[in-house]
């Protein structure tokens, strides 16, 4: 039953969220770089896109950082990147972790790589709708952190709000 109620609770939000300006739906990745003004002084804009046109997270103290694109039947891929955010690093852990918290539920998503018999990874990819909706929701009542373990520690991120081609940042 509580599931039940989660997920009415993300599809009223997500259906009020997309009603803000229906005339502009925008393709996956259409948001141009540099559109948001979010920086914190740190050599990089969170906001711009990252080498494979996505999001930018940073983990840890920005040591690192991950890079996540997502379409809209819920596939979400995930490039870890060096200090920079420029530039590919690779890990020996063969996935990573997206924790979810709305009204104090908790949910973690094990994120694989895409190349499970390598001896290194790079990118993570799963298809998640609902956590798809979390991580759109971040900042409206949802938190979202990344884990990845990168040469036996672990670093983590906080996921922040992104203007998802409604016209306006909330």
């Amino acid at each position: 039953m509580r599931n039940i109620n989660l997920l009415s609770l993300l599809t009223i939000l997500v259906v009020a969220l997309a009603g803000c300006d229906s005339s502009s739906t925008s393709p996956e990745n259409s948001k141009p770089p540099g559109s948001d003004a979010h920086n914190h002084n740190h050599g990089h804009s969170h906001a711009n896109e990252g080498p494979h046109g996505g999001h930018i997270l940073g983990l840890g103290n920005e040591e690192y950082h991950l890079e996540w694109l997502h379409n809209e039947s819920g596939k979400l891929t995930f490039y870890l990147l060096d200090a920079t955010a420029k530039e590919d690093v690779s890990t020996t852990a063969k996935s990573i972790s997206i924790e979810t918290v709305v009204k104090d539920e908790t949910t973690t998503v094990a994120v694989n790589s895409t190349t499970p018999d390598a001896e290194s990874h790079n990118r993570f990819e799963v298809i998640d709708p609902v956590l798809l909706q979390r991580l759109e929701l971040v900042g409206h009542g949802v938190t979202a952190k990344a884990t990845v373990s990168i040469e036996d520690k672990e670093y983590t991120g906080e996921f922040e709000h992104h203007d998802h081609g409604h016209g306006h940042s909330h």
